[in-house]
């Protein structure tokens, strides 16, 4: 008996999508003479088919490790003051300043670490205590009027100032001057700090008479401690007229206007003045003192 497979074009392979797999499909002949063909031989068609099977193997594993170490720093922030120096940024200290007296204006932020942050001061303004504003400074940090305040020299990174000329309120007997600073840390790698590019600042318009009066007023009202910048002998036509008395329009004032000066809050004497209330206040003790020794003595005779 010999078995064998006879190729045929009936031998075939398909390939299935629905399941997926492959079909295939072949002619195999049973013969007991490999010569002849007989009436007991057999032909058996065999049809095969391998499907394609996914299976996804899935295995949870948790991976753990310890915790990258935390590093913490606490950096202290930068100290800063604001002073007024006696005409240059290594004079003392003016707690006392009369009209016109140049002195410098200095911040000064100290840090502990070094090239590490970064100063602007921006926002001056300088108010009567009634509301009436003047910016000195805008938010940029650039000057608004140059006869006010000139723009600011950033000596160092931490350190800025400015020379200028004491003025203060023509109305008022104080004023307030308010600044912001505003720090930032500094870029790695950077060396320099930026600063405000300004440019030079303009003369406040004055566009009418009563303009000219409210803002020439205004340019007068700061602190002890606010200044404005030297003026150029070349601009004094540049004063307001209106400003300029004449001889008739004064008035000699009384001796206690001389050297008394009252207002709501305060009493202000001139050391001759101080010297007469003692006097004054003296007389009247004495005075007081002869009084009662003599109507204690009245009393004590008529006992």
């Amino acid at each position: 008996m010999a078995v064998r497979s006879i190729p045929s074009r009936a031998d075939r392979t398909h390939i299935c999508n629905d399941p997926k797999g492959i079909f295939i499909t072949t002619t195999l002949v049973v013969a007991f003479n490999p010569e002849y063909l007989t009436k007991i031989d057999r032909v058996y068609v065999i049809q095969c088919y391998y499907m394609e099977m996914q299976n996804k193997l899935e295995k949870q594993i948790s991976v753990s490790m310890a915790p990258p170490p935390l590093q913490t720093q606490q950096v202290p922030m930068p100290v800063c003051r604001y002073e007024v120096l006696d005409g240059s940024p290594e004079g003392p200290p003016v707690f006392y300043a009369k009209i016109g007296q140049m002195v410098y204006h200095k911040w000064t932020c100290d840090a502990q670490t070094d090239n590490q942050f970064c100063m602007k001061v921006h926002s001056c303004t300088v108010d009567d205590g009634n509301g009436d504003r003047v910016e000195l400074i805008d938010s940029d940090g650039c000057a608004k009027d140059k006869y006010l305040l000139q723009n600011l020299d950033y000596v160092s990174d931490l350190m800025v100032g400015k020379e200028a000329h004491v003025y203060k309120y023509a109305d008022r007997q104080s004023m307030f001057f308010d600044c912001q600073i505003t720090l930032t840390v500094k870029e790695p790698g950077e060396q320099y700090c930026d600063v405000p590019q300004c440019p030079d600042p303009p003369r406040r318009r004055r566009t009418s008479q009563n303009a000219t009066l409210a803002s020439s007023l205004a340019a007068l009202r700061t602190l002890p401690t606010a200044v404005e910048p030297e003026a150029k002998e070349s601009e004094p036509e540049e004063l307001p007229t209106n400003f300029i008395i004449n001889p008739e329009q004064t008035q000699k004032t009384m001796w206690i206007g001389d050297h008394f000066t009252i207002s709501q809050d305060s009493l202000c004497m001139s050391p001759f003045g101080v010297s007469s209330l003692t006097t004054v206040n003296l007389i009247l003790m004495g005075a007081s003192g002869i009084l009662f020794w003599n109507a204690f003595r009245v009393v004590k005779s008529l006992n």
